[in-house]
């Protein structure tokens, strides 16, 4: 099954290095949204190094335990994510290990991979962020990678989101008469005294 651009709830988020990825979903679930992390690197410190609040960690790994998914199987993959999306309101999933997965199955099974997971998505009120190296893939798989789902780049991605923030911040220090953010954060009913 091959996937159109303009149906897919699956972009590509194409970085190298340095890599703002992990960021770029810090920012995201930092707008109240729920999230599932799957990644190469360990959970504890992705959550420690990135603030990820909201956002459920799974680890691509051949260890076994608790949010571990083993890279050598592409349907647990998809049933862990289908297990998380169930009553789910709005969700992002951010896959960073595509190059792992690679490792252990050929680009077609990726391929139909990510189409299930699209056609999950499609049901509930959510898309998915897949990071990719463009160097660390061969020719070949990035071309079908890039015929079947939109890109975008992490860089510019970041720099938008940094800036909607702070328009965000602006128009909220506009609406308050000109108060600084350190004027907002402030409580105006509770008072510490020693």
């Amino acid at each position: 099954m091959t996937v159109t651009n303009k149906t897919s709830k699956i972009s590509l988020l194409v970085e190298g290095y340095p890599r703002y990825g992990f960021e770029i979903l810090s920012k995201i679930l930092d707008r109240k949204r729920s999230g599932v992390c799957i990644t190469r690197l360990h959970p504890d410190y992705v959550v420690q190094k990135y603030d990820l609040r909201n956002v459920e960690c799974c680890w691509l790994s051949g260890c076994t335990g608790k949010n571990v998914i083993s890279p050598k199987s592409l349907n647990q993959l998809v049933r862990a994510l289908r297990s998380r999306m169930k009553g789910t309101k709005e969700m992002l999933v951010f896959l960073d290990g595509l190059e792992y997965l690679l490792m252990w199955n050929d680009i077609g099974r990726i391929m139909w991979t990510l189409s299930e997971i699209d056609s999950t998505l499609e049901n509930v009120n959510a898309e998915m962020l897949v990071c990719i190296d463009p160097l660390t893939l061969e020719q070949r798989d990035l071309e079908r990678l890039f015929g079947a789902y939109p890109r975008r780049i992490a860089q510019e991605m970041l720099a938008s989101i940094t800036s909607s923030q702070s328009q965000r911040i602006s128009g909220v220090l506009q609406e308050n008469g000109g108060q600084t953010v350190g004027d907002l954060l402030q409580s105006k009913v509770l008072h510490a005294t020693p």
